[in-house]
């Protein structure tokens, strides 16, 4: 079984990257679709498989991680954009 499954670091903390917003996208002829949502845990990965399955598709894939959240969650001074 195929699994797309995702783990993230926060290198300047140190700790796992636990509550970042994870957004899967597939390209289509229309434009990019978003195919799966996740949010990491306290280990810093998702609670399920992003993709999973006997075979994944064959496409181009796009993983959008929402780190600019993240990161004023934890109260960091970005720059806008982030």
């Amino acid at each position: 079984m195929a699994r797309l499954s995702t783990h993230v670091l926060d290198t300047a903390g140190g700790v796992p990257a636990a509550g970042v917003r994870i957004a899967l996208s597939v390209r289509t002829s229309a434009g990019w679709q978003v195919i799966k949502t996740a949010v990491t845990n306290a280990d810093g990965r998702t609670d399920e498989p992003l993709l999973s399955g006997a075979t994944i598709p064959v496409g181009t894939y796009r993983l959008a991680f929402h780190v600019g959240d993240y990161f004023r969650q934890r109260g960091t001074a970005l720059p806008d954009p982030a």
